[in-house]
């Protein structure tokens, strides 16, 4: 016998929930007590000995005193026997059932995700000694609020993605996330609203006309719009985003704006992820219920788009004048990138006062010109994530990576993406969600990480 057997840690004690399996199986369908048994025994639920007949009738008779149950008599062939029901009381009991092991669940994912964690740290730790300083010593400046230096990124980026050093660089970026987000992860939900051949044909999109992938101009109507916004925040997401074309305009832009925020929750926030813009027309956008812009200075800015790097910095700036929250991910992000051009613009989001901040891989898009080309490695968009967390401090509380790469979620980052709509990165619309990550993919994957799902 294992002298730890009588220990709580064996979970022996942990609660059987007779209770609610029982709701469960009468909601269906009214029962006499026997069967009732027999069907909790078929449930597979409580191990390999028979639930105790003696206790399951007790525990009825004290449901039908609580009042979540009744009994009426069935009075057919040979004596009469109780036939318990569900009563409306008994239905709000199971709904509050679910609601409190919802978060049980959610509970226990942060626990066990706490105490693997604290496992894996009690290994002895490889990175060496100087390295281990110099992580601490970027993460106290951060949570102090100051902004990184551009040698320390570059020294955080030069570590190889599957070394010491970033193994605890991640690690140490999983533990600023539970400081500086208290744990909490949220969704973005980004609707592609509208796809035409565009006249800048930027190297790694699909849109551009040079490169005949999207040939003719589509977008969805407003009415389908909306109902994708109002499921995708009662699913539980944090951000509403609207992608739109240049083509598509401001005013429509701003009309839009308004029907999708009248059908969110105050929780929810929406985003306009749009071309480049005024002042007085981002403040525009405000005025029509946007709280928050997507743009960012791309790698390879100038190199593989038309846009003057310049501009672009002026029009990150613009947006924070206007009063507007900033989003702004590293990317695309490309195993051709050098440590450099991903460290200058990552400064240039922190710079701006990006709260959503990130990193997002090139999709190669055949017949663009990086069709065929080699992707970047979960290794390494992980290991910019965490650099992303470590170096935003107090000031990003929301990292995000795209795709959801789990090791970037294990390393910090909050916030994962679903999209539907018109997508850049592939040649057809999604119908439904991108590469088929759903919500609920989303929620399983950042609570597997130990977050608290909802309140980016």
């Amino acid at each position: 016998m294992d002298e730890l057997d009588s220990c709580a840690c064996s979970g022996g004690n942990l609660p059987r929930f007779v209770q609610p399996v029982l709701l469960g199986l009468l909601v269906r369908e009214p029962m006499h007590g026997y069967a009732l048994v027999q069907k909790l025994e078929d449930t597979g639920l409580f191990g390999p000995q028979p639930p105790d007949m003696t206790g399951c009738y007790r525990m009825l008779r004290d449901m039908e005193r609580s009042g979540v149950l009744e009994t009426e008599y069935d009075r057919g062939d040979g004596p009469a026997r109780k036939k318990y029901r569900v009563t409306a009381l008994g239905r709000r009991c199971l709904n509050r059932w679910i609601s409190s092991l919802t978060s049980n669940r959610d509970h226990l994912d942060r626990v066990l995700a706490l105490l693997l964690s604290a496992r894996d740290a009690d290994a002895q730790d490889p990175c060496p000694e100087a390295d281990r300083a110099f992580m601490e010593e970027v993460r106290r400046r951060a949570l102090s609020g100051a902004l990184p230096r551009r040698e320390d990124v570059l020294r955080l980026l030069s570590y190889a993605p599957d070394s010491a050093q970033t193994a605890f660089l991640g690690r140490l970026a999983r533990q600023t996330a539970r400081e500086v987000a208290g744990d909490r992860a949220g969704v973005w939900a980004a609707f592609g609203v509208d796809a035409a051949p565009c006249s800048m044909s930027c190297a790694f999109c699909a849109f551009g006309a040079s490169w005949g992938v999207v040939r003719e101009s589509h977008e969805w109507a407003q009415e389908e719009i909306v109902a994708a916004a109002r499921r995708y925040a009662a699913e539980g997401a944090s951000w509403i985003v609207l992608r739109t074309t240049e083509h598509y305009g401001r005013e429509r832009l701003e009309a839009l704006a308004k029907a999708v925020r009248a059908v969110l929750p105050p929780s929810c926030a929406l985003v306009a992820n749009t071309g480049q813009m005024t002042v007085e027309e981002i403040r525009s956008l405000g005025r029509a219920g946007v709280q928050m812009m997507y743009h960012a200075l791309r790698l390879g800015e100038g190199r593989d788009t038309p846009f003057d790097p310049a501009e672009r910095r002026q029009a990150l700036r613009r947006i924070g004048e206007a009063g507007m929250e900033l989003a702004h991910l590293v990317e695309p992000l490309g195993p051709e990138h050098s440590d450099e051009e991903i460290a200058d613009v990552l400064l240039a989001a922190l710079e701006a006062g990006a709260k959503v901040c990130g990193v997002m891989a090139r999709s190669n898009v055949p017949g663009t010109p990086y069709g065929g080309a080699e992707s970047v490695s979960d290794a390494r968009l992980a290991q910019v994530a965490a650099v992303i967390r470590l170096c935003g401090g107090v000031n990003t509380p929301h990292v995000c990576v795209h795709p959801p790469v789990s090791q970037a979620v294990a390393w910090g980052a909050n916030v994962v993406v679903v999209e539907t709509g018109a997508i850049p990165r592939d040649k057809k619309e999604a119908a439904a969600e991108w590469r088929g990550f759903s919500m609920d993919d989303a929620r399983a994957l950042l609570l597997r990480h130990g977050y608290v799902v909802g309140g980016a």
